[in-house]
């Protein structure tokens, strides 16, 4: 009972989706002993494609993250419908007892712990699944609530931070001074982890013209766009206004430019109600394990502004544009670099 009551402490600390389901894989993985388990997750913009955040012991030749056959899909929407842990039926000539609990409602991102077990879940542990995914659920919504724009239902400013953080610190070792993160980006060298800042052009066009309904329309709009364009390993924000950032991995900088460019295009071809012709202005730099926030989001920032005064709707790379001498390249504390 004191490991069950560690975990659930543990869980109640955590701010972030990613973090919380090795929390719930590492606590089933304990109270069940089971063959192998997996979360499985899916975004409404993505038609409900599901991918695999966390996994937990043997699945043979199975990849853990092997697609979902067409006929599971509908379970899983009917296990977060029902809320509460969901029995599979076995097939012929298979022993193993999968279970399905739910770790979120239904709402624009959904969770679901798939556990195979041996023999199926005594009463007695059922119980206390049910009580954990309750648990579970109640978690998520509040983390919803104060980790969300309420408008788009994108991640929030102050949830950025943290985020930040850690993408940084799961960066190389070998590039975490400032000077070799300088270098590193006068010389283009390959990243991980990128941030793009997202501005959408003449937005205050749009709510002089047609209203700040149309103008809310519009934001909710583009936040769907992201959702559908980027991963959904990605993590989108909307910082206020008509400002968005996006932190995404990446292997190199083609494979970045390629993400905004597609969402720039997306954006550019899409008709919106009432206002028919929309385009966004977007900034991105290569994160180091030495940035900060600040300094990672001046960089990425200072990319939109040039993009703005050179005809907009366009994506630029901050590292592209020092090489290029339109941007002077800055120290991490915001001063000019010398060289």
């Amino acid at each position: 009972m004191s490991h069950l009551v560690e975990h659930m402490a543990q869980l109640a600390g955590q701010r972030d989706p990613a973090a919380l389901d090795s929390c719930f894989v590492d606590l089933f993985a304990e109270l069940l002993a089971p063959l192998r388990l997996r979360v499985l997750r899916s975004h409404a913009a993505e038609q409900r494609k599901w991918y695999v955040t966390r996994h937990h012991g043997q699945f043979d030749q199975l990849a853990p993250d092997a697609p979902l056959a067409a006929e599971e899909e509908p379970l899983l929407l009917r296990c977060i419908t029902l809320g509460e842990p969901m029995l599979l039926p076995v097939p012929a000539q298979q022993s193993d007892i999968r279970t399905l609990v739910p770790l979120t409602g239904d709402s624009d991102e959904i969770a679901v712990v798939e556990i195979t077990t041996s023999t199926v879940i005594s009463r007695e542990l059922l119980r206390t699944v049910n009580a954990i995914q309750r648990f579970s659920m109640h978690l998520h919504a509040l983390l919803d609530e104060n980790e969300r724009d309420s408008l788009t239902r994108l991640l929030n400013r102050k949830s950025f931070d943290e985020t930040f953080v850690r993408a940084a610190l799961n960066l190389d070792a070998s590039s975490t001074s400032a000077a070799e993160g300088l270098e590193r980006r006068r010389q283009g060298t390959e990243g991980s982890h990128w941030l793009g800042v997202i501005d959408i052009d003449h937005f205050k066009r749009v709510n002089d013209v047609h209203g700040h309904l149309i103008g809310d329309e519009v934001l909710i709009l583009v936040a769907q766009l992201m959702k559908s364009t980027f991963r959904a390993s990605d993590r989108l924000y909307r910082f206020g206004g008509e400002e968005f950032v996006v932190l995404l991995r990446c292997n190199d900088a083609h494979g970045a430019e390629t993400a905004f460019e597609r969402f720039r295009h997306t954006v550019e071809k899409t008709p919106f109600p009432r206002v028919e012709h929309l385009t966004v202005s977007i900034g991105f730099t290569a994160i180091d394990a030495s940035d900060t926030p600040g300094s990672a989001f001046e960089r990425a920032d200072q990319s939109v502004y040039h993009a703005k005064e050179n005809g907009r709707n366009l994506a630029l790379s901050y590292e592209t544009l020092t090489a290029c001498g339109l941007l002077e390249a800055k120290n991490q504390d915001g001063g000019v670099e010398f060289f």
